[in-house]
């Protein structure tokens, strides 16, 4: 006889802030599979297939929108991002008010509202700001090169302190370097996406570098279960590495794009930049630990799907 795992999130009522995009998309279908109640509270309107859940256009600096946003969820998954890790250097004070204290703020008017656990969308790319031979831990010692990291680094820290003085639970995953279908390169983030839009555009692709640093890529639909777990375990962890456990140079990923899309793609390297680490790769042993999570989606398959996904748009 099979056995059916009964929804670990039935009855749960949890807002995912930046629910309409790339990642949020995922993570909102992961959630509602999980038999959670989901609603989306987002600048952009949600697209159709999220039609029957409650949808909220807003932002979250509106504190009264996002107060009664939050009012009567059990969990608050948190992936509003004002700032990119290329421009967040331009206006240091901007970067501050914007990020970091809007971010806590609005874990405050969580607690306040009596939501049981906020988790918190931080950078496993770049929080730790230097290149390792070994797979960062998430006790390692912490250095961002670029403002947005620092600021990813400064909120993980005040939710520790909120974890510890409130009643709300916070976790801070520390997602790498995701990909998969949905992603467009419209704010130059994801490499993977950035190559494969710019083969279908017939569009040369700028590289800083020579190709040869390595990151950790992994699929959007295993960083949406890592969220899900972090809305389900009882003894969620403080702070967790969220990645593929894998290097893998820009290099390796360009070999593959050509033949799974069959499109030309045409390259064009460019003086390497100081904010960029030679190599960056997550030990996410934590993760499968304290989570119960790990990968499932392989980078051959993910990067078929979202070939797939690409070739799909015409």
């Amino acid at each position: 006889m099979v056995r059916i795992q009964a929804p670990r999130l039935q009855d749960s009522r949890i807002l995912v802030v930046g629910g309409a995009g790339f990642i949020g998309r995922h993570i909102v279908r992961a959630l509602c599979a999980d038999g959670a109640e989901v609603t989306i509270l987002d600048m952009a309107p949600p697209p159709p297939e999220f039609d029957k859940l409650d949808r909220i256009v807003g932002s979250i600096v509106d504190t009264t929108l996002f107060a009664s946003a939050v009012s009567g969820c059990d969990a608050v998954v948190f992936l509003a991002n004002s700032s990119l890790p290329g421009s967040a250097n331009t206006n240091l004070t901007s970067e501050v008010e914007s990020h970091v204290k809007t971010s806590v703020q609005c874990a405050e008017i969580c607690n306040a509202q009596g939501v049981k656990r906020f988790v918190f969308a931080s950078s496993g790319g770049t929080v730790y700001g230097y290149s390792s031979d070994l797979p960062l831990h998430e006790d390692m010692v912490t250095r961002p090169r670029n403002a947005y990291g620092v600021s990813k680094l400064a909120i993980e820290h005040y939710l520790r302190i909120i974890g510890m003085q409130r009643d709300l639970e916070t976790v801070s995953l520390r997602v790498s370097n995701p990909y998969g279908e949905g992603q467009r390169a419209l704010r130059n983030q994801g490499f993977i996406a950035a190559a494969m839009q710019h083969a279908v555009n017939g569009k040369v692709l700028p590289i800083w570098g020579d190709g040869h640093v390595e990151r950790d890529f992994v699929h959007a639909s295993d960083v949406a279960q890592a969220f899900v777990a972090a809305c389900c375990v009882k003894n969620v962890p403080e702070i967790c590495n969220i990645g593929s456990g894998e290097a893998v140079s820009l290099l390796e990923i360009l070999d593959q794009i050509e033949p799974l899309l069959g499109r030309r793609l045409e390259v064009e390297f460019e003086p390497g930049r100081t904010v960029d680490v030679t190599r960056n790769v997550l030990d996410i042993s934590r993760a499968r630990d304290q989570l119960g999570w790990s990968p499932q989606i392989s980078l051959a398959e993910g990067m078929q799907r979202t070939a797939d996904w690409w070739n799909a748009q015409g």
